[in-house]
């Protein structure tokens, strides 16, 4: 098998990057296998396909100067985040960040209260929803430097002011997804199966378009 580094630490994005390309005969692994202590870059970019290919050159780069007994085929890093409507677009690239920018803690619990509480402040109350899409950007490269692919795909949806569900992570127990039949779901990111979000997702979305390129 091909082997991935993907320049992220969160399992749960690894988990979905494995079961989606391990079919594809790549093995997925954090690039911190590699190098555990290597540094996250600035989020300068000003869009998803921005961000998620300055990951992954600065990941790239890390990787060719460092003295390694083995290295990975390709390196590939996503971008991804929620945009409400209403919000005009937040928490956007900001998704990550959204709590600690506005002085209200870090990790996804705190981002969930501080898009909440933002949301309440509209005049949102408990199980009223309002328009919102998750977006994802994929930069894939390998180590050759010859191939270079990106994917950027959505998930619309709808965002409650109530968590539900223990599934997923980030802002999912909060979103309620467009279903294939173009109906919303009744159920959050956080209640569905893996195999069922990963179908909808918009992260599921970018890694089948990536995949396609690969098997290309």
């Amino acid at each position: 098998m091909k082997t991935m580094a993907v320049a992220t630490g969160n399992k749960h994005k690894l988990q979905e990057f494995s079961e989606i390309l391990a079919p594809l005969g790549w093995r997925v692994a954090s690039i911190r296998d590699w190098l555990p202590a290597v540094p996250e870059p600035e989020e300068t970019e000003p869009d998803f396909v921005g961000n998620a290919a300055l990951k992954c050159g600065f990941a790239v780069a890390a990787l060719r100067t460092a003295d390694l007994a083995s290295m990975p085929d390709a390196v590939a890093a996503d971008d991804s985040g929620l945009a409400v409507n209403v919000l005009d677009d937040a928490p956007g690239v900001y998704s990550a960040r959204f709590a600690e920018m506005a002085g209200a803690g870090s990790g996804d619990a705190a981002n969930r209260s501080e898009l909440v509480r933002r949301l309440v402040h509209t005049g949102m109350k408990p199980g009223d929803t309002t328009a919102a899409a998750f977006a994802c950007a994929i930069h894939f490269q390998d180590l050759s430097g010859a191939h270079h692919h990106s994917a950027l795909a959505f998930c619309e949806g709808r965002v409650g002011i109530q968590e539900r569900g223990t599934g997923g992570f980030g802002y999912d127990p909060l979103f309620f997804p467009v279903l294939q039949d173009e109906s919303v779901s009744d159920k959050t990111f956080a209640e569905l199966p893996s195999e069922t979000k990963h179908a909808l997702s918009h992260r599921g979305k970018a890694l089948r378009m990536l995949a396609t390129e690969l098997s290309a």
